[in-house]
C-alpha cells in the first residue's frame, strides 16, 4: 500500500509557501493540529478550508485534521469540508463516530506521513 505525504501547517502563509513547490496534479493533503482549533474555533477552520479551496480550485486539496479525543469537535469538524479525520478513542465511542463519519464521507484515522515545514526545501 502507497503511503501518502501531508504537510503540517499552522498558517496561510506556510500553506502558501508548499503550495508553489507542489504539482497541480497531485493529491495535496494539509494537516491541522488538535491545538489551532481549540485556540482559533471552528469558524476559523471553516474560513480557512473555504479560502484555499476558493483561491485554489485547480489543485487536489483533502484536508486531514486532528481532533485529540475531544468526541464533540470532531463531530463538528466533520460536517466542514474535510476528507480525513484522526481521533483517540475506545471502541465504543469509535464504532458510533465511524458511523457519522461514513455519512458524512470522512475517513478516520488514515496513516499518513507527516512532513512539518521545517524540512520542506
Amino acid at each position: 500500500m502507497n503511503k501518502l505525504s501531508c504537510y503540517e501547517i499552522i498558517s496561510y502563509d506556510q500553506f502558501t509557501e508548499i503550495i508553489k513547490k507542489v504539482n497541480k496534479r497531485e493529491i495535496f493533503i494539509i494537516y491541522i493540529k488538535n491545538y489551532l482549533i481549540k485556540g482559533l474555533g471552528i469558524n476559523w477552520l471553516r474560513v480557512f478550508i473555504k479560502l484555499i479551496n476558493t483561491k485554489y480550485k485547480n489543485y487536489n486539496i483533502k484536508f486531514y485534521v486532528d481532533s485529540g479525543t475531544d468526541y464533540g469537535l470532531s463531530i463538528l469538524v466533520m460536517k466542514e469540508n474535510i476528507h480525513y479525520l484522526k481521533i483517540k478513542s475506545n471502541k465504543i465511542i469509535l464504532e458510533k463516530i465511524k458511523q457519522i463519519a461514513k455519512k458524512n464521507k470522512v475517513l478516520l484515522n488514515p496513516n499518513f506521513n507527516i512532513v512539518g515545514t521545517q524540512k520542506i526545501k
